[in-house]
C-alpha cells in the first residue's frame, strides 16, 4: 500500500534530528595500531569461521583522537577492497576509520551460489544471523584496537550491500547511528511469517537512495517503488510525522521526515544512475551526514 505524504519546500533544510550527540572512547583508545597504517586486508574468527575484511586506517591516525567508523557493505559478488573506490567515501571523511566486510560465497535456494549477505532471520533465502553476527564482532574488535567513538558508527551500501545496511539498521540499531542504503531491495527482511512489519532495536537515523530507473529490480509495479517501500518501513518505524521537507541533491528531488525518533530522508535519483550509485553526490553528501551527527 502506498503512503503519501506532505511536503514543504525548503532547499537549505537544516534537521534538529541531526545533532551532535555525547562521545563514548572505545577501549582501544591510547593503544598503537594493530593493523599497517593505510589498507589492509585482515581476518577475525566468528564462532570458529574465519571471515575477512580491507581495513583503511587514515594517514593521520591518532590514538589519543576519538575517530568515527563507517562499515561500506559490497553487492552481489564483490568484496570490501572492490566496494572501498566504488563507494569513494574517504577522500571526504576526516577522522574516520573505513571496514569493508568481504561477504561469503553461499548458494542461496532459487537463487543459485553468490558472493552474497544473509540479512536476518526473515529473508529466506538469504536468512541467517552468521552477518550480523559477523559486523557486530568486527566492530567490537576494531572498537578494542582502535580509539573509536562508540556513538559515530555508521553504515553504507549498495544492491545486495544496501540490503545489509538496511538491515544492520534494525538488528543492529542499538550499535549504529546512521546510514545509507543504495539501491537496496524491498524489505523483505523486515517481515515476519505472516507479512506484518517487524520491530527494530535502537534508534539509527536511515538515508534511503533508490533509482527511479533502478535496471535490476525489473520487478517493481512502479519506478521507485521499492524504494517507497523502504521509506514508509523507516517512516513508521521511527514514528515519524506526515509531513516532509524536501531537498536537492543536484537535479534529484529528496524528503526529510520531520517529527521523528531518529532522522529518516529519502531520495529516488535520476534515471541516469540505473542500479548504480548516484556518483555525482553519493559520496560527499553521505560524509557530511554522518559528520553532521559528530564533528569530531
Amino acid at each position: 500500500m502506498l503512503i503519501f505524504f506532505l511536503a514543504c519546500s525548503d532547499a537549505d533544510i537544516k534537521d534538529d534530528t541531526a545533532q551532535p550527540i555525547d562521545a563514548t572512547k572505545s577501549p582501544g583508545c591510547g593503544l598503537d595500531p594493530v593493523h599497517a597504517i593505510g589498507g589492509t586486508q585482515s581476518t577475525i574468527f566468528v564462532d570458529d569461521v574465519e571471515r575477512s575484511f580491507y581495513l583503511s586506517i587514515p594517514m593521520s591516525y591518532d590514538p589519543e583522537q576519538l575517530h568515527r567508523l563507517v562499515f561500506g557493505f559490497s553487492g552481489t559478488d564483490w568484496v570490501g577492497s572492490q566496494i572501498q573506490d566504488y563507494l569513494g567515501l574517504e577522500e571526504y571523511g576526516t577522522n574516520t576509520i573505513f571496514v569493508y566486510p568481504d561477504p561469503l560465497w553461499r548458494t542461496f535456494e532459487g537463487w543459485g551460489t553468490y558472493g552474497g549477505w544473509l540479512l536476518g532471520p526473515h529473508a529466506y533465502p538469504a536468512h541467517g544471523n552468521e552477518d550480523l553476527d559477523f559486523v557486530e564482532e568486527l566492530l567490537n574488535t576494531l572498537s578494542a584496537q582502535y580509539c573509536i567513538d562508540e556513538q559515530s558508527v555508521f553504515a553504507t551500501g549498495h544492491s545486495w550491500g544496501g540490503d545489509m545496511a538496511q538491515v544492520v539498521s534494525c538488528f543492529l540499531g542499538d550499535r549504529f547511528t546512521a546510514t545509507v542504503p543504495v539501491a537496496a531491495n524491498r524489505p523483505y527482511w523486515f517481515e515476519d511469517e505472516q507479512g506484518r512489519a517487524i520491530s527494530c532495536s535502537g534508534d539509527t537515523a536511515v538515508w534511503t537512495m533508490f533509482g527511479e530507473a533502478d535496471d535490476h529490480f525489473t520487478g517493481q509495479s512502479y519506478p521507485g517503488e521499492f524504494g517507497e517501500e523502504c521509506r514508509d518501513f523507516w517512516v513508521h518505524e521511527r514514528n515519524c510525522s506526515t509531513q516532509s521537507n524536501e531537498f536537492y541533491l543536484g537535479e534529484d528531488l529528496c524528503f526529510s521526515y520531520s517529527d521523528c525518533d531518529a532522522e529518516v530522508r529519502y531520495c529516488l535519483y535520476d534515471e541516469q544512475y540505473a542500479h548504480q550509485i548516484p556518483w555525482d553526490y553519493f559520496s560527499k553528501s553521505t560524509m557530511e551526514w554522518f559528520e553532521s551527527f559528530s564533528p569530531q
